[in-house]
This record gives structure tokens, sequence and C-alpha cells, in this order.
């Protein structure tokens, strides 16, 4: 316990040009013609959450703000790694270049250090690491309502974001748990889900909420090269809460990339980043529009892994009168009946008769009588154990997600996809 209480994780930010691998686009540069938002700095030293903290915070106002119309938040933690036009994220050029296009809200961002009460990032570990809701309070009852004096901010969740890196994103990641009526979107850059009684827990927690999943949208970014030390593998950590957000079906995105423990990966995608993050705003480009079932149509190879086991199938899927319609052709048990196919917001979904157990072979008689007597008004003559349904993310021609069974209790198997032809290809 002695380590956990005094582990600082160090904000590493390493210049653009010692980072190769990820470079930033022209999202992240001036462009002629779009107007420059203005960042300015701010001190507070009035907290009752943390009395005797001083904070240093920066608040970036878009050009294009007024008044009038109430304006989307995003609270960067370690806010100065995020504000400066010379580091390796430069939000405040991103916001200007998205917001000019339409690619987002109209978003002030305010951009907070942890506190400094005599040197620099000293109560970083007390307010980031601890898993209740006193840093969210801090923000929403300080924070907040203080840079609401000058601006008009949206009061609804579904309006404010939250990011950070490290234990930073860690931080960021309590605050929407914790108070998903106040955050309802996270970006966590290379967060810290580690240490023993502390974001290590949130894998299990995140599994928990499958049937009552809380409102936020996450986006995950790792690196396969991060911190490996006695605390946990940063790596794993996030590969594993992935894994738990795609097992509870969250709304969210993970992005591993090939880096350490800095902001050069998440700098480089963080235009593609709050693109999706905001992408059905109110106002923003797009928003709102109908589905393109183009995305989804065609033929794909299907390959679930059942506990270690590889089943292929084809799955074709076709539109008919703007519906989904789909078949579903198994290598061992020929055509399975899909009774339901969807897709929305990224999202491919469908629902199919499994013929047989999953588990056949690996589950006793009993088990198996039971399986035939609860479907015993199958519409054939095979046994099944109830509908499979699939849950996956579309990315051009891939899918990847998971086919879930019911035998037992839940369990989700990995499931990837490859089409072989898309409209208008020839493929």
């Amino acid at each position: 316990m002695r380590a956990f209480a005094i582990l600082v994780l160090p904000l590493v930010l390493v210049p653009e040009a010692e980072g190769a691998d990820y470079m930033l686009g022209v999202d992240s540069h001036p462009q002629e013609g779009v107007p420059q938002g203005t960042v300015t700095k701010h001190i507070w030293d009035d907290s009752r959450i943390y009395p005797g903290a001083t904070h240093e915070y920066w608040i970036y106002v878009p050009a294009q703000y007024n008044d009038a119309e109430s304006a989307a938040v995003m609270v960067f933690q370690d806010g100065q790694g995020y504000v400066s036009l010379e580091g390796p994220v430069r939000a405040p050029t991103v916001f200007d270049n998205l917001i000019h296009k339409g690619e987002m809200p109209l978003t002030i961002g305010v951009f907070i250090n942890p506190g400094q009460p005599d040197e620099p990032r000293d109560q970083r570990a007390a307010q980031y690491v601890p898993l209740d809701d006193t840093y969210a309070r801090f923000l929403l009852e300080e924070i907040l309502p203080e840079v609401g004096k000058t601006y008009n901010l949206v009061d609804d969740a579904a309006g404010r974001a939250i990011c950070g890196m490290s234990d930073g994103g860690l931080a960021a990641f309590t605050a929407a748990w914790e108070r998903p009526d106040a955050f309802s979107k996270v970006v966590s850059h290379v967060g810290s889900y580690t240490r023993l009684r502390g974001g290590s827990e949130y894998p299990y927690l995140i599994r928990r909420t499958r049937e009552n999943t809380k409102p936020i949208r996450v986006f995950i970014q790792g690196g396969m090269n991060d911190i490996n030390l006695t605390e946990g593998s940063w790596t794993l950590a996030n590969l594993a809460m992935g894994s738990a957000l795609q097992f509870a079906r969250y709304d969210h995105r993970i992005e591993m990339g090939s880096g350490g423990h800095n902001l050069l990966h998440g700098g480089a995608i963080f235009p593609n980043t709050l693109r999706w993050l905001w992408r059905d705003y109110p106002g923003v480009k797009g928003a709102g529009d109908a589905p393109v079932l183009d995305d989804v149509v065609g033929v794909w190879d299907v390959v679930t892994n059942m506990v270690g086991q590889e089943r292929r199938s084809v799955l074709t899927v076709s539109a008919e009168n703007g519906e989904l319609v789909a078949s579903l052709n198994d290598e061992k048990d020929g055509e399975i009946r899909v009774t339901s196919v969807g897709f929305e917001d990224g999202i491919l979904t469908y629902e199919y008769v499994e013929p047989k157990s999953p588990w056949d072979g690996t589950v006793d008689d009993e088990d198996k009588d039971d399986d035939k007597a609860a479907n015993k008004d199958a519409d054939d003559d095979k046994v099944w154990t109830g509908e499979m349904s699939t849950w996956a993310i579309v990315s051009g021609n891939t899918f990847e997600g998971a086919a879930t069974s019911r035998v037992k209790t839940v369990i989700d198997y990995s499931t990837k996809g490859t089409r072989r032809n898309s409209p208008g290809t020839g493929r």
C-alpha cells in the first residue's frame, strides 16, 4: 500500500519531432480562413473541496461564441499539456478547425492543472486516483460555476465532455462514471486503470453493468509499449477496459498504438477522436442522418472463436425497401435462420438461431436435457439452445465484436468479419 500512496506518474510531453510514427495532421495546425479562439489563464485558490490548493487553469473560447448561445464544455486534466499550441495535442487549434467545419459543436475548453500547494502536481495522485466523486464535485461545484459566471455554458450531460492522460485519464473516466448526469463523454489517453484498490477495479465494475449501462460514451487510447511496473501494466489495463466496455455494450472505441506513456498517439488522432465523440450532437454536421445501409450490405466472411475453437460462417446482408435483411450459412450446420439484423451508429447487430450448443461436449447430460426441454418448441428438428446475438463495430470492410450465448450464463465469443464485396466495387 505504501507504493500506491506515493506513486505519482509523470506527465510525459514528447515534442512532435521525436515521435515520427505519430505526426500531427492538418486539423492540428492553423488553417487559412479559420477564425482562432482565445485562451486566457486563470487561478483558482478558493477551493472548499481541496482546501489550500491552488489550481492553474486556462479557458479556450471559440471565435464564434456569443452569450446568446449556450456552449458545450470539454474539461481537460493536466490542462497545460493539452492547451499548449506547441505540444503534442494542441487542443485549441483542433477546436478552431473542427468548430469552423461544423464537425464538433461550439465548445468552450477548460484546461485545469492539479492543485499546487508547494510544488507542481504534488496533489495529482490525491485528486486523480481515488475512485469516488470528489474530483467530479470539484469541477461541478467550483470550477464550472466559476467559468459560468463569464460564459454561457450548457448544463446537461450531453454537452459536457472530459479528457485526460494517465492518472488524468483515470480521473476523467471516474468523473463520468460517478456523475453520468453531468459528463456523458470521456477521452482517456494511456489511462491508469491499474493499482490494486484503484483503477484496476473498473473492468469488473463495467462488466457488471451490462444489463444497465451508464449513459456515457468512452474513447480509450493506449500504447503497446506503455509502463509495466509493480502497480500493473498500463497496456494490459487499457486492453482490459476496452474488453469490458465491449462486453457491457457501451458506446466506445479503443485505439491501441505502438507508443509508450505519452500523448503522441493521442494527439495525432485527436481530431478524429473529437469527430467521433461529438458525432450526434445537435448542429454537428451529419448528426441525425440515417445510417448508410450500404456500409454493411454485402457478403461477409465471419469467424467466431468459441473458447479456442473457430467457427466459420458467411453472412449475407442486403437492403430491401430501406430495411436490412440477412442470411447466415454456417460451415457445419448450413443455413441458419437470422431472426433480426440492424445497423446503427456504426454497430452491426444480428440475431440467429443456434442449431446446437457451443458447449456441446463440455456439459453433462443433465445440462443438455435442460437445454432440450427449454427449447422444445423449436421450429425444426435440431436441438438448439436459443438465439445467439452478435454485436460488432464496423470499420470499412471489416467488423469486430462479439457473439453472445446465454447457455448457463452470458458468454461472449470473439467475432470478426471481412467483407468480400461492397456495393459498386465488384470485389
